[in-house]
């Protein structure tokens, strides 16, 4: 098993998205599979806190439907609590 480990203070209890099982869900999953370090990931980078996915490939590891799992990335993105490239693209 992998050694790294993440540290929740006990304040995401009061994070408006923690009632919402499947956002909740994609947060914490998207926190555990970011990068410790920056790296390249075929040819894309990813740096340090980021991580390359898809809605099809979160599905498979959460076992949520890529609706379910595309509108809980709407809500994580409309909270700031994460970007994508997309999102990164058309703002930044």
């Amino acid at each position: 098993m992998n050694e790294s480990w993440i540290k929740i203070h006990n304040k995401f209890l009061n994070w408006e998205g923690y009632t919402d099982v499947n956002t909740k869900a994609v947060f914490i999953h998207c926190i555990l599979k970011a990068n410790w370090e920056d790296g390249l990931f075929r040819g894309i980078e990813a740096s340090r806190g980021s991580f390359v996915t898809s809605r099809k490939q979160l599905s498979k590891e959460l076992g949520l439907s890529e609706q379910e799992i595309r509108t809980a990335i709407k809500h994580l993105i409309s909270t700031n609590e994460i970007t994508t490239i997309e999102e990164y693209k058309n703002n930044g």
